[in-house]
């Protein structure tokens, strides 16, 4: 085995629980090389942070950072690591097959790799440098793929082949419209790394404040149902607290009385301890002039998600942007869409209840 100051080859496998991650390090002490092969899911990424954190700032680079596919439990870790500004870890190349790189002329991917791609393009990262941009694999009926990198260390490809990227694609086809995201678009996808806070550290290369701006003011239309504009809607009010249910009212149902409401009352808004969002929180009831004419304490959403996927993102992130600056965000149904805006609303000053057994449903005190 050559000694601490030759030209060695060591391997690394991270402790990151069911996922894989490995830290290959090549060279002498005066030239140290490191390629970082999956990151595992982010349960596990604090095992990933500290064994960076033992490289003295000046060596915190990786020659490359390879994602070897897209499932949550090696690609995850990448996201968080990335986006982990406090490391100020540098990255030479980075090997990834995205959805461009499927043979096909119809190119669509998961979230996970939409995110990813996302990330590489906001922060100008080298992605497949080595390979001119292409995909990373092995043509059919060709020798496999070799390249060498700095210190000495040759790479060869054995997989996947073009064949494996191409029976990628429906799948990566199917993810990509069940999470309503237009594939290889980073404006579609990037607000919704930016807004997913289990990807970023509170050092993060990204800003959550811009990204729910952006998405926010999404055009949509509104709701022109006239089921659902003859909602039952209540403001209800006992000893100076207030709530307003919104049923499944329309923008134009509901505006028409809050504007009826105010000839008798003074002033244009009607503030309130809680608002429960119209609809379940549908992007074409909760508008942005709602949300101004009803500044809340609490905006309440009752849903689980399972039948029209609410609460939309749109709808949120106008809560977010538009509601009572320090409010608190609830949710009668504890899933991962409502999770995942908890933290989100955590990150830029809201509060959040869930109910912590699923039975439990919410209980506001008002």
């Amino acid at each position: 085995m050559p000694t601490a100051d030759e030209a060695g080859l060591t391997i690394e496998a991270l402790p990151v629980r069911q996922g894989d991650c490995t830290l290959v390090t090549w060279g002498p002490h005066t030239d140290r090389h490191r390629m970082l092969i999956d990151a595992g899911p982010v349960p596990a990424y604090p095992a990933v942070h500290r064994r960076m954190s033992r490289l003295e700032p000046a060596e915190r680079h990786l020659d490359v950072v390879v994602v070897t596919h897209v499932d949550a439990d090696h690609i995850e870790g990448v996201l968080r690591l990335l986006n982990d500004a406090s490391l100020g870890l540098t990255v030479g190349d980075v090997w990834f097959n995205g959805y461009q790189h499927l043979p096909s002329d119809d190119f669509l991917g998961p979230v996970h790799g939409e995110m990813l791609g996302a990330l590489l393009d906001e922060r100008h990262l080298p992605w497949n440098a080595r390979f001119d941009g292409a995909a990373v694999s092995r043509a059919r009926g060709a020798p496999p793929a070799e390249v060498e990198l700095d210190g000495g260390l040759r790479v060869t490809v054995l997989a996947p082949s073009d064949r494996e990227l191409a029976a990628l694609r429906p799948v990566w086809e199917r993810e990509c419209r069940r999470a309503g995201l237009v594939a290889g678009s980073s404006r579609d996808a990037l607000p919704r790394l930016q807004r997913t806070k289990k990807y970023n550290p509170l050092d993060s290369y990204l800003d959550p404040g811009d990204a729910l701006a952006e998405l926010a003011d999404t055009p949509t239309a509104d709701d022109d149902s006239e089921a659902n504009a003859s909602s039952i809607t209540l403001l209800l009010e006992l000893d100076g607290g207030s709530a307003l249910l919104a049923a499944d009212a329309t923008p134009t149902a509901l505006s028409s009385g809050l504007e009826a409401l105010s000839a008798r009352r003074t002033g244009p808004t009607l503030a309130v301890d809680v608002l429960k969002l119209p609809h379940h929180g549908s992007s074409r009831n909760v508008t942005a002039d709602v949300l101004r004419a009803v500044p809340a304490g609490t905006y309440l959403v009752s849903t689980d998600g399972s039948y029209f996927g609410h609460p939309h993102d749109i709808a949120m992130a106008r809560v977010l942007t538009y509601g009572s600056s320090g409010g608190t965000l609830a949710f009668n149904h504890r899933t991962a869409t409502t999770e995942e805006w908890s933290a989100t609303g955590r990150s830029v000053g809201f509060g959040a209840v869930l109910p912590d057994e699923p039975a439990d449903g919410v209980r506001l005190e008002v």
